[in-house]
């Protein structure tokens, strides 16, 4: 594990007052100023969300049914119309004939709460997986409504002590740990503004491999594997960097790696990966973090100069790494893996 820089002063002062934001089944510890950004969250249908009461919500469907119609003129609605629960909607659809033929129907369920709708947004496969039960419309109906009716409102600084997903304004209990999994988050700094540090999670990755077979590939997958052979493939025409450190790195129990580069651009080209198996929600099989300085309008490398210095961006780097966990703790994590004690 390599050792931690120090906090300039400024960094120090930053992250003086702190608070705990969710995402997903993790927590991060950040500076009070800090805004989390909530990226996609799938549990397993991904779960979206827009301001705006009911009458947004109708406009949101009608916008959804007219683009369905327009990507193609086969698409076919099957259902249109009230939702599992009160103040939802749902359609059901197939994208196109091709769809309907092998049997991947499409479920959106609008649910609206105050001044905000969510949108449970689902692929089903109605026929059998290779290591799956089969799916049926029944079955697949079921999932929406528990989805729809354990959703629930969250206050933006709520973090829930009990087993389940954090997404935006909202939170969905869940112990099961049996579907795919995926969440995705970012944080945006206003003492640093073109810092920014992004994390993804994505539980059952390369899921369809047999399990001998994911574990000879698994090396390859690793993120100084990576590298080595980007550097391989590129040969002379690698892009110039230095390297401020790269190595093995331990976040909590994932033995992950990590580089810390600076481009010639000036840039803070940060990473942190882990590869763990696929259905382990202890262990997720696709695991990142990302950070770059440097960032104007979105895009990397648009600021005039990053606004911190190297050491600084590998303290900030270190500090907010260190403070990623579980919200509590699920099964297989070890002790300290996680922010809060679970409610019984």
């Amino acid at each position: 594990m390599p050792e931690s820089v120090k906090l300039s002063p400024r960094l120090q002062l930053l992250f003086a007052k702190t608070k705990l934001v969710c995402f997903g089944r993790y927590a991060v510890e950040v500076p009070l100023e800090a805004e989390l950004i909530t990226g996609s969250v799938g549990l397993p249908a991904l779960v979206k969300t827009m301001n705006g009461g009911q009458e947004a919500s109708k406009v949101w469907v009608a916008g959804d049914i007219a683009k369905i119609k327009a990507d193609n003129n086969t698409a076919e609605i099957v259902y249109n119309g009230r939702g599992p629960v009160d103040a939802s909607w749902q359609l059901r659809y197939f994208e196109d004939e091709y769809n309907k033929k092998r049997g991947a129907l499409y479920f959106q369920t609008y649910i609206n709460k105050g001044d905000i709708t969510f949108l449970i947004d689902d692929s089903v496969r109605l026929e059998k997986k290779f290591d799956e039960k089969m799916d049926t419309e029944s079955a697949a109906a079921r999932r929406q409504a528990v989805l729809a009716t354990n959703l629930r409102l969250r206050a933006e600084d709520e973090v829930p002590a009990e087993s389940g997903f954090c997404i935006k304004h909202a939170f969905i209990p869940e112990k099961l740990y049996s579907d795919q999994e995926t969440a995705s988050a970012g944080l945006f700094l206003p003492s640093v503004p073109d810092v920014t540090f992004s994390i993804s999670s994505n539980k059952d990755a390369y899921g369809d491999y047999p399990p001998a077979e994911f574990e000879k590939y698994k090396k390859e997958l690793s993120l100084l594997s990576r590298i080595k052979q980007a550097k391989t493939d590129q040969g002379m025409h690698y892009p110039s960097r230095t390297v401020l450190r790269e190595g093995e790195r331990n976040v909590q129990h994932w033995h992950g790696e990590e580089s810390l580069i600076k481009r010639a651009d000036g840039v803070h080209d940060f990473e942190w990966a882990f590869v763990g198996t696929p259905r382990d929600v202890a262990n997720p099989s696709e695991f990142g973090v990302t950070m770059f300085t440097k960032v104007e309008h979105n895009t990397v490398g648009a600021a005039k100069s990053a606004s911190v210095t190297d050491d600084e961006a590998v303290a900030l780097w270190d500090k907010l790494l260190s403070g990623l966990k579980f919200r509590v703790k699920v099964p297989g994590a070890s002790e300290g893996s996680y922010h809060l004690q679970p409610k019984n």
